[in-house]
């Protein structure tokens, strides 16, 4: 359960107590959720079920200012397709299956355990080919409305 301790551990670096409340000044939190939060990733699963074709099924679980934290899927048969992001670096942190990602213009393989740390301007892409491929993606500073994603043809 490493991954669990790694999540948690993101989670704790964003945590804001309640029972600090009195002394964070107004305006401090800005974050969606406004309070902490602990997502088991094996209940969240269970309850966001698999694409069962190509395609990403995921859910924003944190945002604000500085970040943005997101849980997904990309079912067998994906191809996210190369691109870049402008604005914001992106972590990749693979907790399930497996699949590819197009790392420095290589496709590497990758399984549940490994991160990925894609700084903004950095082309890169992912695919799920023989099974879904679970993770989480975490952006800094947080996605720009519309998104952040340029394609490369």
């Amino acid at each position: 359960m490493k991954r669990h301790l790694f999540i948690i551990f993101v989670f704790v670096l964003l945590y804001v107590s309640s029972g600090f409340a009195a002394d964070i000044p107004k305006g401090l939190l800005d974050s969606k959720p406004d309070n902490a939060v602990l997502i088991n990733l094996d209940d969240w699963y269970a309850k966001h079920s698999s694409p069962g074709k190509p395609g990403i099924v995921s859910e924003t679980v944190f945002t604000s200012p500085r970040s943005t934290v997101m849980i997904r899927t990309a079912g067998e048969g994906t191809s996210v397709g190369s691109h870049f992001h402008a604005n914001s670096d992106e972590i990749v942190i693979i907790v399930g299956g497996s699949g590819e990602l197009l790392i420095n213009g290589k496709w590497t393989p990758v399984k549940a355990g490994d991160v990925h740390v894609n700084p903004r301007g950095v082309v890169h892409d992912a695919r799920a080919l023989k099974e879904d491929l679970r993770f989480i993606t975490i952006y800094a500073p947080q996605l720009p409305p519309g998104g952040d994603t340029n394609m490369v043809k």
